[in-house]
């Protein structure tokens, strides 16, 4: 696996940042509490972009525009085993967000 770097986590807007792979797939970087994930950018349902819904305390995305909700964690949706986005295995060091392709 090859680890490629996707922006510095002080660049974050608040607790978010949407950036392109070097393959131009646009991924979010979120960081919850102490913890950092990158998931899709694109909700399944619609394709409506995931940079603007809300993160509850449990980890929850919700999508602002058909409410379909994924956890951080594991890009599962806590409503249907059948839902889910792509989320990136991903670490910080030294400041700077990276994610195992």
């Amino acid at each position: 696996m090859a680890r490629i770097e996707l922006c510095r986590l002080d660049h974050l807007d608040g607790d978010r940042l949407l950036v392109d792979t070097p393959d131009g797939d646009p991924v979010l970087v979120i960081r919850h509490g102490d913890e950092v994930h990158v998931i899709d950018a694109m909700c399944p349902h619609q394709y409506a972009p995931l940079l603007g819904g809300d993160v509850d305390a449990d980890g929850i995305l919700t999508c602002n525009l058909h409410g379909w909700r994924f956890r951080l964690s594991d890009g599962r949706s806590p409503d249907s085993e059948y839902i889910q986005v792509q989320r990136w295995p991903c670490g910080v060091e030294d400041g700077v967000v990276w994610i195992e392709e």
